[in-house]
């Protein structure tokens, strides 16, 4: 009888995409809190996060013979699925949220008397600049600046979610924020 928490990772795969139900179990296992803190720690929400963990685990179960060795560590082919499945589903809580408020807002008339027309085109405008500016950035800082300003994400979380280390994460956003700056101030001065 196979021992199957004694295989490595890619001797369960192995077994996986012969569709063999213990060494799926074997692997969930061996990453499914994880999987699950991961989604936990940027969603926030236990129900959402058991969901993302359970599809990320569906996909190695259909798709796990696509894993590639040379390509990666397991776990960060893994975690990169975690990742992705979990910023999914965190855009489409987002994008309800923002529905069901336009919903209320609209239904009972809730519009703001805080802000005044030109106050609002100025922040429009000063908002559209920034995403413009967001624009010129390598992918990799300007991820690092979504999840930071736009997710809320510490710089810890964003390292853990993505499996960069640290002071990748931290160096990216300096350097992002450098540019940004630039991009701005050639907005705003011109090219003084």
């Amino acid at each position: 009888m196979i021992n199957y928490q004694e295989l490595t990772d890619q001797e369960l795969l192995a077994e996986i995409s012969d569709r063999n139900t213990d060494a799926f179990a074997a692997l969930y296992d061996r990453y499914g809190k994880r999987v699950f803190g991961l989604a936990a720690r940027i969603l926030n929400d236990a129900v959402k996060s058991e969901e993302v963990t359970q599809d990320v685990f569906m996909r190695v179960w259909r798709r796990g013979h696509t894993y590639m060795p040379d390509k990666g560590k397991f776990t960060t082919w893994l975690f990169r699925i975690a990742h992705n499945r979990t910023i999914d589903e965190l855009r489409k809580l987002r994008r309800d949220k923002s529905r069901y408020s336009d919903d209320i807002t609209e239904r009972y008339d809730l519009e703001s008397d805080d802000i005044s027309p030109p106050e609002a085109a100025v922040a429009n405008s000063e908002y559209a600049s920034v995403r413009e500016a967001l624009k010129v950035l390598p992918e990799p800082q300007r991820q690092v600046v979504y999840l930071s300003y736009f997710e809320g994400m510490t710089q810890t979380q964003i390292a853990d979610a993505t499996g960069q280390p640290l002071g990748t994460v931290k160096t990216r956003m300096r350097l992002a924020l450098k540019k940004l700056r630039v991009a701005l101030d050639k907005e705003i001065y011109g090219d003084e």
